[in-house]
């Protein structure tokens, strides 16, 4: 085993075993194309938005810094109203469907978007159309949620619950490109262990670093010889 392989050895290396290396990069891809397309069930997002904003806001006309803040952390209050198991049990009799409130809170997502008193709901299944069922009952539970708790605010939906056309996930040409760089990367790491815990002698280097002794002579291979002057033009 060679106690020094340069950068140059292994890009050599490498080439010449650049067709294992493409196929073991097309068969990554096939393959993360098959699983991603056969044996992932695609997930539906639904979207919606809520605003949230203390009364004061609506009363003051010159709104300042604290206000603002008060409402950004209202907002932040009602996010963990809305992933209350009294809250999902009403969303899931609202919406009809034969969801528990736990599989409904992990399917549900809420943020306040950029920081603001905007809550940004997010619903993923693997049914567009129940998506879209359980964003619209978490939208119109809000706002009757929200007031009746908080007693101090108020509540507006900023945009409706989508319907989903086409999956979020999986992300099938992601899954091809990371396949493909997979397959490639995992063959150059055989090929190099390969190549490295590899004793025999192929050429007069390696029997003089096993040794370290001087190469007297090398015994010529008769057939390749007449073969290399026959397309050298030479009889």
């Amino acid at each position: 085993m060679n106690e020094r392989i340069s950068v140059v050895e292994v890009c050599k290396l490498f080439l010449f075993h650049w067709w294992r290396i493409a196929l073991a990069a097309v068969a990554g891809a096939i393959l993360a194309y098959g699983i991603s397309t056969y044996y992932i069930m695609p997930t539906y997002t639904s979207r919606g938005s809520l605003y949230v904003n203390n009364n004061t806001l609506q009363r003051n006309p010159n709104v300042n810094l604290t206000d603002i803040a008060t409402s950004q952390q209202l907002a932040l209050t009602c996010i963990e109203l809305l992933t209350s198991d009294t809250f999902l049990e009403g969303v899931k009799e609202s919406s009809g469907l034969e969801y528990s409130p736990s599989q409904i809170k992990s399917m549900l997502s809420l943020n306040t978007k950029n920081e603001t008193e905007i809550i940004e709901i997010k619903v993923n299944s693997h049914n567009p159309k129940h998506s879209q069922i359980l964003v619209d009952s978490v939208l119109k539970g809000a706002q009757e949620e929200i007031i009746r708790i908080v007693q101090a605010g108020n509540v507006s939906v900023v945009d409706e619950a989508t319907l989903p056309v086409n999956p979020s996930s999986p992300n099938i040409a992601k899954n091809v490109v990371i396949g493909f760089l997979l397959g490639a990367v995992l063959s150059m790491i055989l090929v190099f262990l390969i190549d490295v815990f590899d004793s025999r002698i192929k050429i007069e280097g390696d029997l003089m670093e096993v040794r370290e002794l001087p190469l007297l002579g090398v015994i010529p291979d008769i057939d390749y010889t007449r073969l290399e002057e026959k397309k050298n033009g030479k009889k």
